[in-house]
């Protein structure tokens, strides 16, 4: 009897844990949880991170590519450079829009010269020189603005007749259609004009320039007098007009945008903004003048400074990127150092942030 009550007793010792095992396995479990907790905050930082600067080197790197390929080609009217320009669109000369003898042009913002500093939100909209119209209301204070003008890379040729007073003979296949703005050159002049008609001949394609009222902006007149006329060897391709900018973007925040001459319906044509690349702070430029004719850059100057923009054979164009999401518990209160010793200021977020610069030869002003 008393072997099986002290058995009894034993079992009954053995069931479950005391309270203070059940509160030590509850300490240890908690432990181990923050453990893992921290391991993975961690972590979850460090992708975010991660994946923010791979971003912003994404998004800045085809920014410069994209900027750097248009302004190559700045001034580019067909072969040469200082051939004879005929503008046959309707009105007052459209410097913005057509001026490809000045293939280059910016606008420097206020309070972004060498040594000054931009403090985003504290400072008004104002460029030197003055936007153009067509950027009013889309460009954010303390940002350049770059504009690229030229003739579109491959054209297509003629075809005989090649060319009469009221229109051009172009070969097939082609691309072109009614309200394009379009230039033609044979490498010793070059004539620009709204294309009015499309219409298929004996000769190939035919393209008209009538002064139609309907066409925006239009051509001056019918008919090209014999200084116009075009032969063998001329081609024809697209003008094309860029503004490059910091505006707002579709997520409401800051973002690359170009203006882009294009044609908007059959008889308009016109610019439109189209947001390129998110997550860009602000965009500051320098252009590399050769004043003495010798091929090679004497100074640099913001556009301001700038009083012949056809001594312009270089452009440095600085970015300041951003990740397009907040990580982390660090504010960024930075002041970032940008081209030619401009200080640049931004929102006080905690969004990663890098400074990118390129160096861009105007292909069509060096020898």
């Amino acid at each position: 009897m008393t072997n099986m009550h002290a058995n009894s007793l034993t079992r009954d010792r053995q069931r479950g844990v005391t309270l203070v095992e059940l509160m030590i396995s509850l300490l240890l479990g908690l432990l181990l949880t923050a453990g893992i907790i921290q391991v993975f905050a961690g972590n979850r930082v460090t992708y975010a991170f991660n994946e923010g600067l791979s971003r912003i080197q994404e998004n800045a790197r085809f920014s410069l590519d994209h900027i750097a390929y248009n302004a190559r080609m700045a001034g580019y009217s067909g072969c040469l450079s200082d051939v004879v320009i005929h503008n046959n669109l309707d009105g007052a000369p459209n410097d913005f829009r057509d001026d490809i003898e000045n293939g280059i042009q910016g606008h420097n913002a206020d309070s972004t010269g060498s040594g000054q500093t931009f403090v985003v939100g504290t400072t008004a909209a104002a460029w030197n020189p003055v936007l153009p119209p067509e950027l009013t209301n889309l460009v954010v204070p303390g940002s350049d603005v770059l504009v690229v003008r030229g003739v579109g890379g491959a054209g297509n040729a003629l075809v005989s007749p090649f060319t009469n007073a009221a229109q051009l003979f172009v070969a097939e296949p082609h691309d072109f259609m009614q309200g394009e703005i379009l230039v033609v050159t044979d490498c010793q002049k070059a004539s620009i004009f709204q294309v009015t008609e499309v219409t298929g001949t004996g000769f190939g394609v035919n393209l008209v320039h009538s002064n139609s009222g309907t066409f925006v902006p239009g051509n001056s007149g019918p008919n090209w007098g014999p200084e116009q006329d075009y032969g063998l060897g001329a081609e024809i391709a697209r003008l094309q007009t860029h503004a490059f900018y910091i505006g707002i973007g579709a997520n409401n925040r800051p973002a690359l945008f170009q203006l882009r001459l294009q044609r908007q319906t059959g008889t308009l044509s016109g610019f439109l903004p189209e947001e390129l690349v998110s997550g860009i702070d602000t965009m500051q430029l320098r252009y590399g003048r050769d004043m003495d004719n010798n091929d090679a850059i004497d100074n640099w100057a913001t556009a301001d400074e700038v009083a012949d923009w056809t001594r312009v054979v270089s452009v440095e164009v600085t970015l300041l990127a951003r990740s397009v999401d907040e990580y982390g518990t660090e504010t960024d209160a930075a002041v970032y150092g940008l081209g030619g010793g401009t200080q640049f200021n931004p929102v006080d977020d905690r969004r990663l942030r890098q400074v990118f610069s390129t160096t861009i030869g105007v292909r069509n002003s060096l020898p």
